[in-house]
């Protein structure tokens, strides 16, 4: 038990104080104060006031709020699809309804209160083991937000199957995010990607020995080993030796077993099992590793590891002269993402646009793009070459830069609040306006932005996600990607008559494309050459991005790259009457960038289909199961509603040196949103108790903590002089001199951010303490004295 004395003992009867202060006060009882300001993070603040509501389905109880309430129907849907899925595959079922939280987009899911530590950009979305919560954004296309639901509903499962409470040994983390992502069953190209560079590079590590995220690669490495890892086990035993394998890992993290797991369900060693998942990886992308290296395509123009504090190239744009390309790298030094000037004839560094803390030029941090986009366009150069654009991280909000190369100096910014998570900037000719891609009611288009009045327009306005647009050479239109029956297709939009026509066809996936000429275009695509069809397990483990044109006059397709890796982000340099094609190519846990001449191509096709008009009955994404909303299961949240006892209270009991018997226990009550807190502390030693209790309120921006506590404490008073006639010490003895402190106070606490650096903190109180001794006789000496 912890209590705070003060230095100088209070010397008359009753002392009543009332403290109002910038700081948060300090009162009586330590054990009653509320530790949730944030003093070493950044705020983190609630922008909207989110009205929550309940939607009750089978399996789910789905938090909303109105503004994504047309989106509930399918939604449900896609929760009940998932749980059918991943119950009917594991053969088991939940003892309880799960509570999912939506928000609408992710800026909006960062101002959750569940897990603050999950609330950035890098979280797309996560599980709650203890509660069964999860938690979400639903600003995905229709089949990537099914696919991601399955992926947290995976881990529930998990949590239900191995609970946390119960572990003795840690589960490794391959193990349950490659689970999730083996249930959702897709392979990003991106994903596959560093699979397969890890299987023919011989970089894969020993999964038996992987903690964490490892020491080296992607983050998401151990997302998409771990994947594979369990289509390994799968092609071993089936679905059955999966849930084997689950069972087994069960029983030897809570110690029921002593036969190691690996064994138990594969009947493998761990060296075993890590060489045949090694080889399993070998054989399944042995036809590729004789397919092109980055090095066959000439010399790397990414800056230099090292001889610069710079380490990869994630996305590339030139300059209109072509003898600069600015590329997005990481900075070991700074911990940061930089936007740096490279020559396009060597790869020397000539200047970073972004040089120091991202803070001190007045932004949070660049834009990073998430998996699904990453190979999509992150900044754009002007026509004019003088300036480039790219979106950066202020408060809720992006904001779009645009930087002057030559003085560093940032001409323009424009704070995107009319539209969510903008990206993939593009100038037009006349470099007045850009064009990006973003979110309004949690669907993905296309919008416009003039520099010059800062008006917002929205070009494309339909049910699909679209992205990374690129003007055409005259201006009269551009041309985009849209997710359409779950593949990535370019299209074109005239901006005179907003006519939409379809580009490409068929299952694969195109990125951004870039003007060669005035009729051609270079993108990437995961096609490969129509004409020799692949058997379908080399066409399920290819799913490679290399470097396409597109002829729009005559609709012919040419192929010219056939990379291992991918080729993907290509720019076109321009050298006078010829250009090259620069690009990001991906080998050995490496991001360079390369470049080819356009000369003969590996394939050349023809799109009989180019040029009809996109389909007026696009089908898009239908989940297996279709829901029906029922108006009678939706009902508005209680302020104190699904309020829940966080984790087992913990009791405490002991005995002094003196012999005294102590003991005490705190209850902590939370709301399933994470909005509303409730802490209650009772102790006691020998005949004296403490009680506190405090409410929090973190819904709002205006966050506020009310504390109240009553507290008596025990001292010897054998202070001569101070509270008594020094000449009745010789006839004190200890016991006589015990003294109590009864101490009783409240206080209110609000903090108020302006934004993520700085906040104002406003506390008052009231506390009143008394102070006696226990014998009457000696009390009411002490009273005659001090008189």
């Amino acid at each position: 038990m912890r209590t705070h004395v003060p230095a100088s003992l209070v010397t008359h009867s009753r002392f009543v104080a009332l403290v109002a202060a910038i700081v948060v006060s300090q009162l009586g009882v330590a054990a009653a104060q509320t530790p949730f300001v944030p003093y070493f993070f950044k705020n983190n603040i609630h922008y909207d006031k989110f009205d929550w509501h309940i939607y009750t389905t089978d399996h789910f109880e789905i938090y909303y709020y109105p503004e994504l309430e047309r989106h509930l129907e399918r939604v449900a849907g896609y929760a009940e699809s998932a749980y059918q899925k991943v119950s009917g595959d594991l053969r088991h079922e939940l003892p309880g309804r799960l509570s999912l939280v939506l928000f609408k987009t992710h800026s909006e899911f960062e101002q959750e209160n569940i897990d603050p530590s999950a609330a950035q950009e890098g979280v797309g979305a996560f599980a709650e083991p203890f509660r069964g919560r999860m938690v979400m954004p639903i600003d995905e296309p229709p089949d990537l937000l099914y696919g991601l639901i399955v992926h947290e509903l995976t881990h529930q499962f998990q949590f239900d199957m191995i609970p946390l409470s119960l572990l003795s040994n840690n589960i490794p983390l391959w193990v349950n995010e490659g689970h999730a992502e083996f249930e959702r069953g897709i392979w990003n190209p991106l994903d596959l990607m560093v699979v397969r560079d890890a299987a023919v590079a011989d970089i894969v590590p020993k999964m038996t020995e992987l903690q964490g995220y490892g020491t080296t690669g992607p983050s998401r490495l151990i997302y998409n080993l771990g994947h594979a890892l369990f289509e390994f086990i799968e092609a071993r035993g089936g679905k059955e030796g999966v849930r084997a394998f689950l069972f087994a890992l069960r029983k030897s993290a809570i110690g029921a077993g002593g036969e190691d797991p690996y064994e138990e369900a594969l009947q493998l060693k761990k060296d075993e099992f890590d060489e045949a998942f090694d080889k399993y990886l070998k054989d399944r992308f042995k036809p590729f590793r004789d397919k092109e290296r980055p090095a066959d395509y000439g010399r790397d123009l990414a800056p230099n590891r090292e001889r610069t504090s710079f380490i990869g190239a994630y996305s590339i744009s030139p300059s209109p002269s072509g003898d600069l390309i600015a590329v997005v790298t990481g900075n070991r030094k700074e911990q940061e993402l930089d936007i740096v000037l490279v020559s396009s004839k060597d790869g020397s560094v000539v200047r970073n646009l972004t040089e120091g803390f991202d803070k001190d030029m007045g932004f949070g941090h660049l834009v990073q793009m998430g998996v699904q986009q990453a190979a999509n366009p992150w900044l754009a150069w002007s026509p004019q070459g003088d300036r480039v654009a790219y979106f950066v991280r202020t408060e809720k909000e992006r904001t779009l830069i645009v930087q002057n190369v030559l003085t560093r100096r940032i001409e323009v910014r424009i704070p995107m609040k009319s539209v969510d998570e903008p990206a993939s900037p593009t100038f037009s000719p006349d470099g007045r306006t850009v064009a990006f891609d973003g979110l309004r009611g949690a669907v993905g288009d296309i919008f416009t932005v003039s520099l010059d009045s800062q008006t917002v327009v929205n070009l494309t306005t339909d049910d699909f996600a679209d992205f990374a647009p690129t003007y055409s050479p005259d201006g009269k239109y551009v041309v985009y990607v849209a997710r359409v029956s779950g593949s990535q297709k370019l299209f074109r939009l005239d901006l005179d008559t907003r006519k939409k026509t379809q580009l490409t066809f068929g299952t694969q996936d195109e990125t951004a494309a870039q003007f060669v000429d005035d009729h051609t275009l270079v993108f990437s695509s995961t096609a490969t050459d129509p004409a020799v069809p692949l058997e379908p397990e080399i066409a399920r483990n290819g799913n490679i991005y290399n470097i396409w044109t597109l002829d729009m006059t005559t609709g012919e397709l040419r192929q010219y790259t056939d990379a291992l890796g991918g080729n993907y982000s290509p720019v076109v340099l321009n050298e006078g009457r010829t250009s090259r094609i620069a690009f990001v190519s991906y080998y050995k846990n490496e991001h360079s960038i390369r470049t080819l001449d356009r000369q003969e191509p590996l394939h050349t096709a023809a799109s009989d289909d180019f040029g009809m008009p996109s389909p007026a009955a696009a089908i898009d994404f239908q989940a297996p199961l279709q829901h029906t909303l029922l108006p009678d299961r939706q009902r508005r949240k209680g302020t104190f509603e699904k309020m829940f006892l966080d984790g087992r209270p913990p009791i405490n009991v002991g005995v002094t040196s003196g012999g005294d018997i102590f003991g005490g226990s705190q209850i902590s009550f939370g709301d399933v949103l994470g909005d509303q807190q409730i802490n209650i502390y009772v102790s006691s030693v020998s005949q004296y108790r403490t009680f506190a209790a405090s409410y929090l309120n973190l819904s709002r921006r205006l966050q506020y903590v009310l504390q109240g506590y009553v507290q008596t404490q025990f001292f010897y008073g054998q202070l001569g002089g101070a509270f008594y006639d020094p000449a009745f010490s010789q006839f004190l003895s200890r016991d006589l001199a015990v003294a109590t402190r009864s101490s009783r106070g409240a206080s209110v606490i609000g903090i108020y951010p302006f934004d993520r650096y700085r906040r104002t903190e406003i506390s008052t109180g009231v506390s009143q303490i008394n102070e006696e001794y226990s014998d009457p006789n000696l009390q009411q000496q002490s009273l005659d004295y001090q008189r």
